[in-house]
């Protein structure tokens, strides 16, 4: 276990009738990221507060940073660091004063504060704030507030809530930068929620899909990439439309799908036969005037409502 920041086995959670975590598994390497991925009430969240230690589990296990939630909660609170969705803070007290507060809730030494406090600051870009009252804050910077505060016990494991909900454009990139950032410089471990599948795909190392309460998928995003499905996405591009295209690639055996869009044509093709230089060459014979032509690759999005049951 001592390569793994978080190890789940067999975790699960009832609420009444609702088996809202069923029997989940999985690991994490340290100093790697992990995305938890699910429709709304797929269960994710629900095992992001079992591993952060604020609900307890029905069954199963859990170590994180090497320490059992449901034995050891309070070890578990003092090594990791966790931002909260919508992170909230007393608006009367000025940036310095939350975060010297926070220190003492985690019981940090009072000689070290000082230093966390500015380190932290100087992270996520708050320094020149240290002293502006918390109320006066954007979302934006609400969301910076809360990563601070939570590099304040130097966790070995940080997770992420929705980090960048609700944030405009150019504050999501920010966040998604500042957590890379935190990566590279403290080598802590990133577990994340989210909806914003762009977001994990540029974070994230590896993926755990849930559905129904259930782990139905856990790889990187390449290999879900590759084993999603048993088909390709191919993408023509050309000049101008060209209706005899279209008809050709109808008829070739193993293209299940001709989407025909003007001058862009979209085919989905069985993987088992490699069929670009068929596909290509009928193409040309047909008088196609092409500007390019390859792989159209899964997104994740694609990849996600695949693997889960819809209603």
């Amino acid at each position: 276990m001592k390569d793994f920041a978080v190890s789940v086995q067999d975790l699960s959670k009832r609420y009444g009738s609702l088996q809202a975590v069923d029997n989940v598994s999985f690991q994490v390497k340290q100093g790697t990221s992990f995305g938890l991925l699910g429709l709304n009430g797929a269960g994710k969240t629900t095992t992001f507060k079992m591993l952060v230690s604020l609900i307890r589990p029905d069954g199963g296990t859990a170590h994180v940073a090497g320490y059992d939630v449901v034995k050891e909660p309070m070890q578990v609170r003092a090594h990791i660091g966790y931002v909260a969705e919508n992170p909230a803070f007393y608006t009367r007290m000025t940036t310095q004063e939350t975060l010297r507060y926070i220190c003492r809730l985690l019981e940090v030494p009072s000689q070290d504060q000082n230093q966390r406090i500015d380190s932290a600051l100087e992270l996520v870009g708050l320094m020149d704030k240290k002293h502006a009252y918390v109320g006066g804050y954007s979302r934006g910077m609400r969301h910076r507030l809360g990563l601070a505060q939570a590099l304040l016990s130097e966790p070995q494991v940080l997770f992420l809530d929705e980090p960048t909900l609700g944030l405009d454009p150019l504050g999501a990139k920010n966040m998604r930068e500042l957590i890379l950032r935190l990566r590279q410089e403290r080598e802590v471990t990133v577990l994340m929620s989210s909806h914003v599948l762009p977001e994990v795909e540029s974070i994230c190392d590896v993926v755990g899909i849930f559905d129904h309460g259930r782990l139905v998928a856990i790889d990187t995003i390449e290999n879900l990439r590759s084993t999603a499905s048993d088909t390709m996405n191919l993408e023509l591009l050309m000049i101008q439309p060209n209706e005899e295209v279209v008809q050709a690639l109808q008829l070739i055996p193993g293209v299940k799908l001709v989407e025909n869009n003007g001058a862009r044509i979209v085919i989905k093709a069985a993987k088992e036969n490699d069929l670009r230089p068929r596909i290509l060459q009928e193409a040309l014979n047909n008088n196609a005037q092409i500007l390019s032509f390859g792989l159209k690759e899964s997104s994740l999005e694609d990849i996600l409502l695949r693997l889960v049951q819809t209603p």
